[in-house]
C-alpha cells in the first residue's frame, strides 16, 4: 500500500507539476477547468483570485470534500470563509490532503483585499505543512509564501492578475525554492444567462497552463457548468443548485490518464436572495 500510494503521488506531481503547490484548486473551479467566477465568487474562488466581487457586509462560507482520481488515499477536505466590510474583504481557508500514516499535506491560505470603485488590490499569505512517514520516522516540513493581486470589475467584464509565491519558500533547506507563479483570470458575463471564464498560469521552466469554462444559469439561478484545461489536459463539468442563501455544488474533472476527480461543496452566501 505504501509503495502504491507513493507511486500515485509521484504520478500526480509529474502530471500537475509544481504549478499547484500552494493553490486552492478545489470546489466549483475544478469543473470549470481551473477558471473562477469573479462576478459571483464562492469562498474558494476568492482564495484563488481575491479580486472577485463581494457585496458590502456579505458573508460567504464553503466546506467540501474531494476524491482525486477515485482513490481514497488522495481524499481532500477543505473549508473557507470570507467577509466584506465596507471596502475591505478578508478570506481564510484550510485544506488537508492525504493520510497521516504516510503523507499528509495541510494548507492554510488567507487574503486581504481593498476595493475602490471598480479596482481591487489584495495581499495573499499561504502556510503549508507536510508530514511524511510514520511514527518515529515521520518528518514535518513547513513553509510560507506571499502573493499580490490586482483586478478590475467593470459592468459585465472582470479581470484579475496575481503574482503568487514571490518570496520563493523552501519546505527544506536541501530543496529548491518554489518559483513565482503568474496568474491571469478573466470573466465576461453574456447578454443572456451565462458567463464565460478563463485562466492562464505561467511559471518559470513550466509549460503555460490555460483553461476555459462556461457557466450556464438555469431556472431559479441553478446552473450547469463545464470547462477544459491544458497542461495537463482535463475536462470538467458540474451542477450548482441554489436555494436562498444556500448552495450545493457538484464538480467533476476527468484526466485521460489518471481518471476522474469528484468535488462536493456546501456553501452559504448572505449576498444571495431567495427567489
Amino acid at each position: 500500500m505504501k509503495q502504491t500510494t507513493a507511486t500515485i503521488l509521484i504520478l500526480i506531481m509529474l502530471a500537475f507539476g509544481s504549478i499547484n503547490a500552494y493553490e486552492f484548486d478545489i470546489g466549483r473551479q475544478y469543473g470549470l477547468g481551473g477558471a473562477v467566477l469573479l462576478s459571483s465568487p464562492m469562498a474558494t474562488d476568492m482564495l484563488s483570485c481575491p479580486t472577485g466581487m463581494l457585496n458590502r457586509n456579505e458573508v460567504i462560507f464553503e466546506a467540501g470534500y474531494q476524491r482525486k482520481f477515485e482513490l481514497a488515499d488522495l481524499d481532500k477536505i477543505y473549508a473557507a470563509a470570507g467577509y466584506r466590510y465596507r471596502n475591505l474583504s478578508a478570506i481564510i481557508g484550510f485544506s488537508q490532503f492525504g493520510k497521516d500514516n504516510y503523507y499528509m499535506e495541510q494548507l492554510v491560505k488567507t487574503a486581504l483585499s481593498y476595493t475602490y470603485s471598480h479596482l481591487t488590490a489584495a495581499v495573499i499569505v499561504d502556510g503549508m505543512q507536510v508530514n511524511v512517514g510514520e511514527d518515529e520516522r515521520k518528518a514535518t516540513l513547513r513553509a510560507a509564501s506571499v502573493g499580490l493581486a490586482a483586478g478590475v470589475n467593470y459592468e459585465k467584464y472582470h479581470l484579475g492578475f496575481m503574482i503568487d509565491i514571490i518570496n520563493h519558500p523552501k519546505l527544506a533547506e536541501t530543496l529548491e525554492g518554489e518559483k513565482s507563479i503568474y496568474h491571469i483570470y478573466g470573466e465576461v458575463e453574456g447578454i443572456s444567462r451565462f458567463s464565460v471564464a478563463g485562466h492562464i498560469a505561467l511559471e518559470e521552466n513550466q509549460k503555460p497552463m490555460a483553461s476555459f469554462g462556461q457557466y450556464i444559469r438555469l431556472i431559479d439561478n441553478d446552473a450547469l457548468f463545464w470547462g477544459i484545461s491544458r497542461n495537463p489536459l482535463t475536462y470538467g463539468g458540474g451542477l450548482d443548485i441554489k436555494y436562498g442563501n444556500y448552495g450545493l455544488v457538484y464538480a467533476v474533472s476527468y484526466h485521460p490518464e489518471l481518471g476522474v476527480t469528484h468535488n462536493v461543496t456546501l456553501n452559504i452566501s448572505t449576498g444571495r436572495l431567495l427567489y
